[in-house]
């Protein structure tokens, strides 16, 4: 194993194009994999590209993510 290879926090920030309290808020959540050294937080790239995976958005946009209406379902109107 290669810890040279892992990300920092400030790092993963930069590569997502995000702040680095987002990325401490999503690891406080459990939503971001991550490994706990000391005080240090690191990220093992593979588990970052696994968890993109996972909330990658569809080709239809965010409308993909939206729950469909069921056909039994009256429209109001």
């Amino acid at each position: 194993m290669k810890t040279d290879q892992y990300f920092n926090v400030k790092t993963l920030a930069e590569k997502l194009n995000v702040a680095p309290m987002t990325i401490y808020r999503m690891v406080e959540q459990r939503k971001l994999p991550a490994v706990k050294i000391g005080k240090s937080i690191r990220f093992d790239p593979q588990a970052i590209d696994a968890f993109l995976e996972t909330v990658r958005v569809g080709p239809g946009g965010l409308a993909d993510d939206q729950p469909k209406e069921r056909k039994n379902e009256k429209r109001k109107g």
